[in-house]
Parts: structure tokens; C-alpha cells; sequence
């Protein structure tokens, strides 16, 4: 189901297909050892400093497969803190709704009345739109800044201020005896720390693409998908069955301790940022400060040039659509998904959480792990298909939207559970829409711009919450009010989004190689597109 990315992606109820941010499932085997896929290039230039360097990975098989347990690792604690503390803020309303004690307990059953589950959903979808503008205003400069200063420093800083941010809301519950849940999305401010998930999720796959050779970069990434999809499906069953058996406190507990066992996996990880040779001019010129100051000025200034440079590219905008649409997805199958199958069909939180995500988290890993074939298929030379990267990339993200459109409709009509998880079957399958449309969107990037299109993208993507979770807030209160039909206006809602998303991809043409051919005029060819005529 959506969500993505690639913010925890970082991740919903369901796996989340774009969350992980991975750019594309084209490999046909495993990951290729250090002497038998990789590029020198990409060996040479990993720094290995520090009291750590004798302990640090070499070979980049090794980097990547620490990453995906990084990945794991985070995934599987933002799922263990999400839908606990979506529960806590739930019984804290419930508390002011019945004018109890906050010692006195309440029976879950009695807070899925409508005067606590509207301003429930209303709290969750202004603090998701919060947080997703705080990651929009932090992603491009802590983008340019992975490039810059090194991808460890950047990841180093941005969770960080992720640990500050889940602090926030489990302290404020525990230490406060009747606090305003409004002040709970403060909580945000703290992603100014660093950028937040999207740049440590962009700062995890831009070490990975930094090892990878262009052909090996969809393995590494399909590493890093399945430690994350993982990572999706360990979390919610865990969270879900402590919270039945323990309460939701000790979920929350957990996410804490395993953050030193993150930090601790990070040593092992060299430097992977290629090093640039300071001339003997370039050290004459850093002695002034001032010098450097007005250096860095210009510098920051063309990043942002180049950066947004990007975007024209007609191709690349008509890519983006996927990606804004990503916050509403995202809220969709995350909180809204919880509150809506608890509310209408008689579910505790924690039986969302443990019932739903094994199968469909199965089934994402099947998809997954099914790709690289599914890929091998299709561009097989000896094959019937006989596609391009490209075109076998842009061909899946097309049916995967579809895929989606026609879950979005099922749960949005369906007045039963069983039709509903039909239709969250269905939507499973067009899971890896964004990892694919990200495939797409990077065939028109040079290598060396990576990082700054994975920033845009999250620029993008957080920019959508305007789109999310407040408009998904309002018209699930539509639906409390007005029942029957109308209680499905938030699939409704969600089926339109990506249908807009697939009359874009409709639009997207090839690139042309990024190489000009003998005769044209250097550069004509970069970033360029076939023409309809040249497609057929």
C-alpha cells in the first residue's frame, strides 16, 4: 500500500512502497561481491579515518548489507512508536470526552465515539502536514549538505533530531497530567534538526548509490527495500501484540533502546562521499575567512541553482505528480487506515496493527523479491518483451498506479472488512509505484546530481501534505457525519489522487542518451526526451 518513500516513508500500517526511496528492481541476482560487479571508482574512494577505520566494511556487498540492517532497524522502530502513541493520544481524548481521571482506565471500545475519533483524526492529519512542511523546508539544504560535508555527518544529525522529535510526544503524555494534545505536534519543530526522515532515508541510499556501479544500484536498493519492508512488517506485529499483552508504553520504551544499536551499526560504515584533492590554491584561499564566507555564499547559491534546474525537464514534472501525491498516500494507509477499520469495523488499534500487516506485509516482500525476475522478463533480449530499463521501469510504475486506483475503489466502497481487505490486497500489488516512478525520474539525472533529485523529491513529497492529512481529516469527519457511502470519501479521495498521478505518467517519454551522438551538438542530448516518433 502507499505511503513511500522511501519518511517512515518512513512508514504506514502497510509496508510502504515509496518510503524506502529505492530508485529501481532491475537486478537479475544477488549483490555482486567487491572484484566482481563494482567499479574501482567506487572502491577507491572510501575514506577509512578515525580510532573505527580497522573495524569499518571494505567491500561495498558488505556496506550496502549493513545499510539495509540500518534500514531495518529504523523502519522497525517508527512502526513500533506510531500507532502506541496514536493509541495514548486516542485515551488521553477519551479521558477529556468522559471527564475522567487520567488514573481512571477506559475501555478502548467506549473512545470510538464521534466526538473523540473526529478530533483525533483532525489532531493526526495537522501534525502530519506539520511535519511533512518542517521536512520540506530542512530536505534541499540537508540534501546539498550530504554532498558537501559527507553522507555519515548528514545521517548523524538528521536522527538526532528524529529521537528529539519521537521524545516529544511520549513525554509530554507522561509527565504532563492533563496536557493539550495540540502542543503534541510541537514535536516537529525538532526535524529542523537535520531534515528528519526523508534526508536520513536520502542519506542511507545515496551511500549506497556512492559504492554501487550504475548497473549494480537497483540491487543495493533492493537490499535497503527489503530491510525497510521488513522492518514494516516485524514493527507493527511487535508493537501490536506488547500492546495488547503489556500496554502501549512499552513499545515506545523499545524505540529508544534501539537507537544505540543504530549508532553503533553506523561505526562500522566508512565515509562513502568521493573525496576531492584540495590544490595547494585551494588551501591559500580557505586561510581567509572571509574568503570562505563569500565561498560558501556562491556555493550554496548554485546549489540551489542547479537543484531546481532539474525541474525543467518536462519529464521530470510530470514524475514529480507521483511524489506529491506521496504525504496523502502515506496518511491514508497509515493513521487514517487504523482509525477507519477501528472505528468501522470493531478493531482495537493493536489488532490493525498485528492482523493486517503480516499477509499484506508478506505479500509486499513477495512483490518484491518477484521484481528482479518480473524485470529480467521484461528486458530480456531473447525475450518476447525485449524493453528498455527505462521503458520496463516506466511500464511497472503504470501498472502499479493502476493497481492502486482499483484498491482505493474497493475500500471505498466496501461496507464489510472483507471487501475492504480485498481491496488493500489489491492495492498491495501496485506497492512499488514509488520505487519504480524514482527509477524513472533518475534516468534524467546525472550521477553526480543524485542527492540533490532525492532532495527535490522530498521537498516535493513533504510539500504534498497540503494535499493530506488535513483534507483526508476533513473528509473522514464527512463520513462520520453523514455514514453509508460517504464513509468512504477518504479511498474515494485516494483513488482520484492517483489517477491524476497515472494520466501524468502517460505523458513521460524516454531519455535520450545522456551521452550526445557523434555529429550532434555537445550537450544536446542531455537530459533530453525521444519524441513520439522516435519512440515507436
Amino acid at each position: 500500500m502507499p505511503v513511500s518513500d522511501e519518511r517512515l516513508e518512513a512508514q504506514p500500517l502497510l509496508p510502504d512502497p515509496h518510503h524506502g526511496h529505492d530508485p529501481s528492481y532491475d537486478s537479475e541476482g544477488p549483490l555482486p561481491d567487491i572484484d566482481d560487479g563494482f567499479s574501482s571508482s567506487s572502491k577507491g574512494h572510501l575514506l577509512h579515518v578515525g580510532m573505527f577505520s580497522r573495524f569499518q566494511a571494505r567491500k561495498p556487498s558488505t556496506i550496502i548489507l549493513l545499510l539495509a540492517v540500518m534500514m531495518f532497524a529504523i523502519t522497525t522502530s517508527g512502526m513500533l512508536i506510531m500507532i502506541p502513541l496514536f493509541r495514548l493520544m486516542e485515551d488521553a481524548l477519551c479521558h477529556v470526552y468522559y471527564q475522567k481521571d487520567p488514573s481512571e482506565p477506559i475501555d478502548e471500545r467506549l473512545c470510538k465515539v464521534d466526538g473523540v475519533q473526529s478530533e483525533l483524526a483532525y489532531l493526526g492529519g495537522w501534525g502530519a502536514m506539520l511535519g511533512s512542511l518542517v521536512g520540506m523546508v530542512a530536505a534541499l539544504p540537508y540534501g546539498v549538505l550530504a554532498d558537501r560535508i559527507g553522507r555519515k555527518p548528514t545521517f548523524v544529525l538528521s536522527y538526532c533530531g528524529i529521537i528529539l522529535s519521537f521524545s516529544w510526544g511520549p513525554a509530554l503524555l507522561f509527565f504532563a497530567k492533563a496536557p493539550n494534545l495540540w502542543l503534541i505536534i510541537i514535536g516537529c519543530l525538532f526535524l529542523l534538526i537535520g531534515g528528519g526522515i526523508p534526508v536520513a532515508m536520502n542519506s542511507l541510499n545515496a551511500m549506497a548509490a556512492d559504492v554501487s556501479t550504475e548497473g549494480d544500484k537497483s540491487t543495493g536498493f533492493l537490499y535497503l527495500s527489503f530491510g525497510a519492508v521488513s522492518g514494516g512488517l516485524v514493527g507493527p506485529v511487535v508493537s501490536g501484540i506488547l500492546m495488547e499483552t503489556v500496554g502501549a508504553w512499552i513499545p515506545i520504551v523499545i524505540v529508544f533502546a534501539i537507537t544505540p544499536f543504530i549508532f553503533a551499526l553506523l561505526v562500522f560504515i566508512p565515509e562513502t562521499l568521493p573525496v576531492k584533492l584540495k590544490t595547494p590554491s585551494d588551501v591559500v584561499e580557505e586561510q581567509s575567512l572571509l574568503l570562505v564566507s563569500i565561498q560558501k555564499t556562491k556555493e550554496t547559491a548554485e546549489e540551489l541553482k542547479v537543484s531546481f534546474a532539474l525541474l525543467k525537464n518536462r519529464n521530470v514534472l510530470l514524475a514529480m505528480v507521483n511524489f506529491f501525491i506521496q504525504p496523502a498516500l502515506f496518511t491514508a494507509y497509515a493513521s487514517t487506515l487504523a482509525q477507519y477499520v477501528s472505528k468501522y469495523f470493531g478493531w482495537t488499534l493493536a489488532q490493525t496493527s498485528y492482523r493486517l500487516s503480516p499477509p499484506l506485509g508478506l505479500l509486499h516482500l513477495v512483490i518484491l523479491l518477484s521484481l528482479p525476475r518480473i524485470s529480467s522478463a521484461l528486458t530480456s533480449p531473447s525475450g518476447r518483451f525485449r524493453l528498455t530499463t527505462f521503458s520496463k521501469d516506466l511500464l511497472l510504475t503504470k501498472i502499479s498506479l493502476l493497481f492502486l486506483i482499483s484498491g482505493a475503489l474497493m475500500e471505498g466502497f466496501s461496507q464489510e472488512i472483507v471487501l475492504f481487505l480485498v481491496g488493500l490486497t489489491v492495492g498491495t500489488f501496485g506497492s512499488a509505484n514509488g520505487p519504480m516512478c524514482r527509477a524513472v525520474t533518475t534516468a534524467y539525472v546525472e550521477p553526480h546530481h543524485t542527492s540533490r533529485l532525492y532532495a527535490l523529491i522530498s521537498m516535493l513529497e513533504t510539500s504534498g501534505a497540503v494535499i493530506g492529512g488535513p483534507v483526508l481529516a476533513w473528509l473522514f469527519n464527512v463520513g462520520l457525519s453523514k455514514g453509508g457511502i460517504w464513509k468512504g470519501l477518504p479511498w474515494f479521495y485516494v483513488s482520484g489522487l492517483v489517477s491524476i498521478a497515472f494520466v501524468a505518467m502517460l505523458f513521460v517519454q524516454r531519455p535520450r542518451d545522456k551521452e550526445p551522438p557523434p555529429g550532434e551538438e555537445e550537450g544536446s542530448g542531455d537530459f533530453g526526451y525521444q519524441s513520439a516518433e522516435e519512440q515507436s
